[in-house]
């Protein structure tokens, strides 16, 4: 873990019993203990980086913290609670940030050995929206090798373990970030997502989050193929994260003008058209769990008014999958080829030979992926134009083995990407929220909800409604410090 030199806060705050114990909290609950007086940010950072370096470390989920940082941070936060100055409904809270993200003072791999972990020197833009928030960066989460795949396998951190069942994959690429939250190293975390690299982990750990329409949380270097998005254990923390984070920045050319507003559920869903798209003709097939969490989701919004037409599939065939496949390797080329040959040899082999496959192809080719890709999303976006959403599964399977870079690789790397990778062309915001608890009380199944650009703030007003009627508590796996 790196290290570096930590002002200290001149402030005095109170710390309380064996604060690994402290059960599982929401960022309103934490942050009303911290008016109230009954809890400390002190006594939650502490528990966080219990977590951190115990059972979120064992799982292989933490590239790297700082113990001095976080303590700096909520001594801070305390002060400021102690004299009734908060900076806002989320100061005090922890937050994880994925590998990807620069923090100052801590290394950053991209989840691969073929870097040297270099310290960042300065904050990436989420980051810095986190720290004026008042939020306790925790620890950076793990990843695969640049980000290419959607599993666990990293060549700098091993493979990474699910919390609910370490034999699992925690998908990916954001894949420590699941059990970094499910464990309690922190409230919310912070992943990106290209082709469903925040909810199809979020998803697999049975996790509220969002892909928000692509700029609205402002990132650098920035770019129109990829979007920073939040997971937690409800969907009032991802709506409040998303309001802490998505704002407008310069730094960004595709941000969104202005900051995120959330807004309250709906109350009714009269005049709502929603497609309902339950199997995809490519990839994995959708397992019985998961069509029961979607039928059940379609039954709750149309009784409260929605109109819902079952769809058969996108307008898209195998060889768009397979353009989205390799462009994102085209858009992750220069970060591994740019590399001296003995860095590049230290990649994980399923990833490398990813990689690989781009030494036969032209600049035409590229050139001839691009464009499909950009020819589906507008046949994708003609298909669902009369939609106000798009209800679907987050993921079509329930687990993996966390060896494999996808459930069945006959289909390439990516098998269980089909329901989650259009709604990134298509820029369409995104959310997942877990509603159905299968018999054998394993991780709850998620459903995804999508909705039109810029329309974040009503996507994430169904998952509340969706998540309030589902009638159960998530017993969330217990954790051992």
């Amino acid at each position: 873990m790196a290290g570096r030199p930590i002002r200290r806060v001149p402030c005095t705050v109170g710390r309380r019993g064996n604060v690994t114990d402290l059960p599982p909290m929401s960022a309103a609950e934490l942050t009303q203990a911290y008016g109230a007086g009954t809890l400390s940010p002190v006594e939650v950072a502490e528990a966080a980086l219990a977590v951190v370096a115990g059972p979120a470390a064992s799982l292989n989920a933490v590239a790297s913290s700082d113990a001095d940082m976080v303590h700096e941070s909520a001594r801070a936060s305390a002060c400021r609670w102690k004299a009734g100055r908060p900076l806002g409904p989320l100061d005090g809270v922890p937050i994880s940030f994925k590998d990807s993200f620069h923090i100052k003072g801590l290394p950053r791999w991209h989840g691969t050995a073929c870097h040297e972990g270099v310290v960042s020197g300065a904050d990436a833009l989420p980051v810095i929206r986190a720290r004026e928030a008042g939020m306790i960066v925790t620890c950076k989460t793990t990843m695969p090798d640049f980000a290419m795949i959607m599993s666990g396998i990293s060549s700098e951190h091993g493979v990474i373990r699910n919390a609910w069942d370490p034999r699992t994959s925690p998908g990916g690429s954001s894949s420590g970030a699941g059990p970094s939250v499910v464990l309690g190293a922190a409230t919310i975390a912070l992943g990106t997502d290209m082709v469903g690299s925040v909810r199809i982990p979020a998803a697999l750990s049975g996790l509220a989050s969002i892909k928000p329409t692509q700029g609205r949380i402002a990132y650098d270097p920035p770019g129109a193929y990829r979007s920073a998005g939040p997971m937690a254990r409800t969907v009032g923390d991802v709506t409040l994260a998303l309001g802490a984070l998505g704002r407008f920045a310069h730094e960004d050319f595709y941000s969104l003008d202005g900051r995120f507003v959330p807004a309250p559920p709906p109350t009714d869903l009269k005049g709502q058209r929603i497609a309902v798209w339950k199997r995809a003709g490519w990839g994995d097939a959708t397992d019985a769990e998961t069509l029961t969490a979607v039928d059940w989701a379609a039954e709750q919004l149309s009784a409260r008014g929605a109109e819902l037409i079952e769809i058969k599939d996108l307008d898209v065939g195998a060889d768009d999958y397979m353009a989205i496949h390799w462009n994102m390797l085209h858009v992750g080329a220069p970060d591994y080829f740019g590399l001296p040959a003995a860095a590049r040899g230290r990649i994980a082999p399923p990833i490398g030979a990813l990689y690989d496959g781009l030494l036969s192809q032209s600049a035409i080719h590229a050139a001839s992926v691009t464009r499909r890709v950009n020819m589906a999303a507008i046949r994708v976006a003609r298909q669902l134009a009369s939609f106000d959403h798009v209800l679907s599964p987050a993921v079509p399977v329930r687990a993996f083995p966390a060896e494999l870079c996808c459930p069945d690789p006959r289909w390439g790397a990516a098998s269980h990407q089909a329901f989650a990778c259009w709604f990134n062309q298509i820029g369409w915001p995104a959310a997942t929220v877990p509603v159905h608890q299968p018999e054998d009380g394993d991780v709850p199944v998620s459903v995804q909800i999508a909705g039109r650009r810029f329309d974040d703030a009503r996507v994430l007003g169904i998952a509340t409604l969706l998540e309030t009627a589902r009638g159960f508590a998530i017993r969330w796996p217990q954790v051992r410090t």
